[in-house]
């Protein structure tokens, strides 16, 4: 069998050995150059010279991606008051390497985009996502049923503080009446005594009399170990990034 033959065209000087490995020299070359601050500061220049609204400072938001766990900085594009694009934050090296310096202008930095994941860009489908839900929903029917009614904020927190008959089921207690124990040093004490009851250093007798007129803060007064009604409230997220944990933490432990 023959064997394949390479035929040089004619007037042709370069082989194709040679423009390979032209190729990747100026392959690495443009690569190289175009990481240098000077060239990207010009790259930007260029870009500022041409009509693109999303590049104008005033179109420009900072934020912070929480479509997962890595929490990357984002640079958001707005258009007439409608997010449009997402791009990575040019100032972080969580997103571009080497950042651009902090001392840039907003206008400058304004001009220069860096990466960001699939996921992070698909902000944008998820901030304006039909199925999104924006409003507060109350179940308006018995549960499983699958009706709902939305209504205002102010509603919702009454309902939520107070309780009361709420979906024609009866009354329900509210956060209220779940926070019955609030003296920071009552709590003490009745923590520590109820330790004691568990280590038999205090009788359960010694601790309802001594205890007498705060029975009615504790889930079971026969079983002190179960601490205040307060400990049956429970917060409970499916999928709690950071940025709203630390809210929510702050909430929680400041008043339960």
């Amino acid at each position: 069998m023959a064997e394949k033959q390479t035929t040089q065209p004619e007037n042709c000087g370069l082989s194709r050995r040679d423009f390979l490995k032209m190729s990747a020299v100026v392959g690495g070359t443009a690569a190289f150059v175009g990481s240098l601050p000077q060239v990207k500061k010009a790259m930007a220049a260029q870009t500022a010279q041409s009509s693109y609204p999303l590049a104008n400072p005033e179109n420009v938001l900072y934020s912070i991606c929480l479509n997962c766990h890595n929490a990357c900085t984002i640079k958001a594009h707005i258009l007439d008051g409608t997010l449009v694009k997402i791009d990575g934050n040019p100032y972080s090296p969580q997103n571009l390497q080497p950042h651009i310096a902090e001392s840039t202008s907003p206008a400058e930095a304004a001009h220069a985009d860096a990466p960001v994941c699939p996921k992070g860009q698909a902000g944008v489908q998820i901030a304006y996502d039909p199925y999104r839900i924006r409003k507060v929903l109350k179940r308006a029917g018995k549960r499983g049923e699958n009706k709902w009614v939305t209504i205002e904020w102010d509603q919702f927190i009454d309902e939520v503080v107070n309780g009361g008959d709420l979906f024609g089921e009866g009354h329900v207690d509210g956060f209220k009446d779940v926070w019955k124990l609030r003296d920071p040093d009552l709590s003490k004490e009745l923590g520590a005594d109820a330790a004691a009851v568990a280590s038999g250093d205090m009788t359960l007798d010694e601790f309802k009399s001594k205890h007498a007129a705060h029975l009615d803060l504790l889930i079971d007064p026969d079983h002190p170990d179960l601490g205040p009604v307060n400990n049956q409230f429970v917060f409970q997220g499916g999928r709690v990034e950071h940025g709203r944990k630390e809210f929510i933490k702050r909430w929680v432990y400041s008043s339960f």
